[in-house]
């Protein structure tokens, strides 16, 4: 009986082993895909029938739950941007496809003329009412303008909208204050809260492929990481944000980059935990956005 627990401990153990080395294998090769596609353009069609498999350990989310010191909604002139500085306590992400960890930056939303065209993404072939980027940067460069000159400085996390008849109360905050910044260039400081408000936190079930954009004039490789589960938004809300106006002092009705072909660039799926049929999940009716406590998941990462 001893040697019998004996060697199933070992099998154990041994698996483990197997396991821990194949996601970091898998990180790696997500990681090199950056010097081939993420050469090629993006926003792109997501269909979840072409995507491949992966499993990797969870994302995890450090200090999200931390008020910021000060916290800033800007109309850049072409969207609207939401900053903030910390006293120590900056935000940032490790583990999943990510061998560092990245840092956040900034988010800053998309949008269209009708509340059904306003994402960049696509999925299934078609458009969504709306779509937020929450733009960071590899620790290792120490800033984003340094993060920006390298192949694997900035990963950008994706959530898509979906239409819900009642207004978002998430969002409220960020809408509340439009009024107060409809000229391009002006900002506004805010009440801190913490930016997990705003973005939902998600270890497992989400898309990620590389990328290219155009930022600061220089066109930058990305690491997407696409959110399955949506947003909800109410077209009262959406309607907001079309009265901030640009320079011209026009209103921006659009701000949306046109769909790139997919061509053979690798996309993938991680850690799917529902159905495979539809691309995107239902919107969540939990009610509230639970912060992701490092303690409450696996605490082994990619690094």
């Amino acid at each position: 009986m001893l040697i019998l627990l004996n060697v199933t401990f070992l099998i154990i153990i041994y698996t483990y082993i197997d396991s821990h080395e194949h996601k970091k294998e898998t990180v790696r090769f997500i990681q090199n895909l950056a010097h081939t596609d993420g050469k090629l353009r993006s926003p792109i069609d997501l269909n979840i029938s072409y995507m491949n498999v992966v499993n990797l350990n969870p994302i995890q989310w450090v200090n999200y739950n931390v008020t910021p010191k000060k916290l800033k909604l800007s109309n850049t002139g072409y969207t609207v941007m939401l900053s903030a500085t910390w006293r120590e306590e900056e935000p940032y992400l490790y583990g999943g496809p990510f061998i560092s960890s990245y840092v956040f930056s900034q988010l800053h939303f998309h949008w269209g003329k009708t509340d059904m065209d306003g994402s960049e993404h696509h999925v299934d072939g078609g458009s969504m009412p709306m779509e937020l980027h929450a733009v960071h940067y590899k620790s290792d460069y120490g800033t984003q303008i340094a993060a920006l000159r390298q192949h694997d400085g900035v990963t950008i996390l994706v959530y898509l909208f979906q239409l819900q008849a009642a207004p978002n109360p998430l969002l409220d905050d960020i809408i509340n204050t439009l009024p107060f910044i409809q000229a391009a260039h002006s900002s506004i400081r805010l009440i801190p809260f913490p930016i997990i408000n705003i973005m939902r936190c998600f270890q497992r079930d989400y898309f990620v492929y590389w990328g290219s954009i155009t930022m600061t004039n220089i066109r930058n490789s990305v690491l997407w990481l696409i959110s399955r589960e949506p947003l909800g938004i109410s077209i009262d809300q959406i309607a907001e944000f079309r009265t901030l106006c640009d320079e011209r002092k026009m209103p921006i009705l659009t701000n949306r980059q046109p769909l790139q072909e997919r061509g053979d660039r690798n996309v993938i799926h991680v850690c799917p935990s529902g159905s495979r049929y539809a691309t995107l999940l239902p919107i969540s009716r939990d009610g509230d956005n639970k912060y992701i406590h490092q303690d409450d998941v696996d605490n082994s990462d990619n690094r």
